[in-house]
């Protein structure tokens, strides 16, 4: 028998991340609060009931904005997926603020400041 590589729930994961960005591109357009939105991730439960979406927003400040109406739009979202992926069950799907950028920006600049402040580190010369 043969091994996969990947489970169904991850390939599944995949193909609700292709979709769900282009529906969140192109049905949100105009909407203010989705407009700098990307969808940066998705999980799957094993059974496929769930899809936790995570998404990532250029402006910090919509962020509780784009929660409340891609909450709200799930099941218009979860419509829309349901004709574009061939399954027996759509998973319902959870929206969550993935702050994986904010959090790599802030221990980028802490690392900075360390090796400013570090006498014993030439910050003439960069490592590759």
């Amino acid at each position: 028998m043969a091994f996969r590589e990947f489970t169904r729930s991850d390939r599944m994961s995949a193909q609700i991340l292709r979709i769900i960005a282009v529906v969140v591109r192109e049905e949100f357009e105009y909407d203010k609060e989705l407009k700098h939105v990307a969808i940066s991730d998705v999980d799957v439960t094993k059974d496929l009931s769930i899809a936790t979406v995570y998404f990532n927003t250029l402006f910090p400040e919509y962020q509780k904005d784009a929660l409340a109406v891609l909450s709200e739009n799930a099941p218009f979202i979860r419509s829309i997926l349901a004709s574009k992926i061939r399954a027996r069950k759509v998973p319902q799907l959870r929206f969550v603020y993935d702050a994986s950028l904010e959090r790599g920006a802030n221990l980028e600049s802490l690392i900075s400041k360390a090796r400013s402040t570090d006498p014993g580190l030439d910050n003439d010369t960069e490592e590759e």
